[in-house]
């Protein structure tokens, strides 16, 4: 893989020639775009929109380094430059990469079979690449594993899930190769192999293959932080407190995976530092861990069976623009959101992650992405949601109402999205708490009464709690608001949306009939 050493910011200066004179202006680009980053990091940490840190570097220096808030929100303890961070599934980069220098060892083959290590699994057609590439169709362990453990609030590690699948047998989503779908069980089951092919433990190769290789003497997985103090607690967005808080004191904290389920070897669960990411970067442009064979067939994309490819290689999203390519990865737990981007032919990359699971890294991202590229930024929106959230519980509904009217007439300040209205319902749900998360969907609705996607979800969850005459009240309002909206009607997805519904209120009605007679 061939890698042009070039200082950051060369594609912002229209690629001129680095003459000692282009030097010094691409140095000032560089001064000019971290202030800017910074001004933006620094006012989202007053809005209340960020807290964490981001590192930005060349292929030869850290451009600039920023922490933005505090490790313990509640405690008011301030993060600092060497804090660690969790980087979930960004961790797969890691894991990934170990897995290729097993290759390059001759230690695994990437056409070795699931079964060569795990033979009492019943899954013959699955390989090492399938389950790099996101294609081996293997079921999720969460959903056909232990789901059932959760409200039995039983602690279960990754040994645990092998032997399970084994015995269980989970049915696969698909043939293997047939499509991408992400999984975090098939990088658990890649550290597994690591393990089996070598007769060494998941953590002794991360630290003898990529961890000393790149210098990384601040990165460790969750479960070995006990010798660590500088480390970065998880918050989530708190509706009983009001407020982000740390996970432990958090109402839902029992059913939050990363309090049952700690020992995630492979697909995440790793804590790192700004500048031991940084180094890693380095080792991967500079070919320190692999050589440069299979560093390029770590970013050649996935092949699926019917000859098409995918945009991810083997642990790394792969994109490019203008000829230019980038390999990167997000993670997200609870508690935590980040960004890791490796500009592979302009020699920078950077970290950007949140210590609290908030809307807005995705949009912060993509900001940051226009100063780095020099193109014009917008202004990022607060999460309508959010401020209903954190107000549910210490509000009247006269009150709550007013708050909804004041965003709604002020949209520019404020958004609405669907899926975050629905994603803390989805918790009450799963919690039995129907009523709560009702309650929900109920203000979805009053927040956004044209989106119809909110009244469907209303009517579903009326339907699950047996209240049939509202269920179908709710159907028939969402199909007359689609066929009644001239950008949607005729749209082939909308069609086939309504005959669904409409499908749904036959059988409500026919199950109703039945049992009157």
């Amino acid at each position: 893989m061939k890698i042009r050493l070039t200082l950051f910011l060369f594609i912002a200066m229209n690629s001129l020639l680095l003459t000692s004179c282009s030097r010094n202006k691409v140095e000032d680009t560089t001064t000019v775009t971290s202030k800017k980053i910074d001004s933006l990091l620094a006012h989202l940490h007053e809005e209340g929109q960020f807290n964490g840190a981001f590192f930005l570097a060349n292929d030869s220096a850290i451009v600039t380094k920023r922490v933005y808030g505090y490790a313990n929100i509640r405690r008011k303890e301030k993060l600092k430059q060497g804090t660690m961070f969790e980087i979930a599934s960004v961790s797969k980069t890691l894991t990934a990469t170990l897995i290729m220098k097993l290759v390059q060892e001759g230690k695994l083959c990437l056409e070795s079979k699931l079964t060569d290590y795990f033979p009492d699994m019943a899954y013959q057609d699955i390989t090492v690449e399938h389950l790099l590439t996101h294609t081996s169709g293997i079921p999720f362990y969460y959903d056909a594993l232990i789901k059932d453990r959760l409200k039995e609030g039983r602690t279960i590690n990754t040994d645990t899930i092998y032997k399970r699948y084994a015995k269980l047998k989970p049915k696969k989503e698909f043939e293997a190769g047939q499509k991408f779908s992400y999984s975090n069980s098939g990088y658990m089951l890649l550290a597994g192999i690591a393990e089996r092919a070598t007769k060494q433990s998941f953590d002794d190769l991360l630290n003898k293959h990529i961890f000393s290789s790149a210098g990384m003497s601040s990165t460790r997985r969750d479960v070995l932080l006990s010798d660590m103090d500088n480390y970065a607690e998880g918050h989530q967005l708190s509706v009983e407190h009001g407020a982000y808080v740390p996970l432990e004191i958090h109402e839902d904290s029992l059913s939050m995976l990363n309090h049952y389920f700690k020992d995630s070897k492979g697909p995440g669960g790793i804590y790192s530092t700004m500048d031991d990411l940084w180094k890693f970067s380095q080792a991967i442009q500079n070919n320190t861990i692999l050589n440069e064979e299979y560093t390029d067939l770590m970013f050649t994309p996935g092949t699926l069976l019917d000859g098409s490819t995918t945009k991810y290689g083997k642990g790394w999203q792969l994109s490019s623009s203008n000829g230019l390519r980038y390999v990167h990865h997000r993670g997200g737990s609870e508690g935590f959101n980040c960004f890791y981007y490796i500009a592979l032919d302009e020699g920078y990359s950077y970290f950007l992650v949140s210590n609290t699971k908030s809307y807005y890294l995705s949009q912060i991202h993509q900001q940051l992405r226009n100063i780095i590229t020099n193109q014009p930024t917008e202004s990022i929106k607060k999460s309508g949601f959010e401020r209903i959230a954190l107000r549910v519980n210490h509000l009247s509904e006269e009150e709550l109402m007013r708050e909804i009217e004041y965003m709604r007439a002020h949209p520019d300040e404020y958004y609405f999205a669907l899926h975050e209205f629905n994603e803390l319902a989805w918790k009450y749900w799963t919690d039995e708490n129907f009523e709560e998360g009702l309650g929900i969907i109920k203000l979805a609705t009053v927040a956004m009464p044209d989106n119809a996607g909110a009244f469907e979800v209303l009517a579903e969850a009326y339907m699950e709690m047996g209240q049939n005459e509202l269920a179908i009240e709710n159907y028939n309002k969402t199909i007359a608001m689609l066929t009644n909206d001239p950008t949607k009607k005729d749209k082939e997805w909308v069609k086939e949306w309504i005959v669904d519904m409409r499908k749904i209120i036959q059988d409500i009605n026919k199950n109703s009939n039945d049992q009157e007679s």
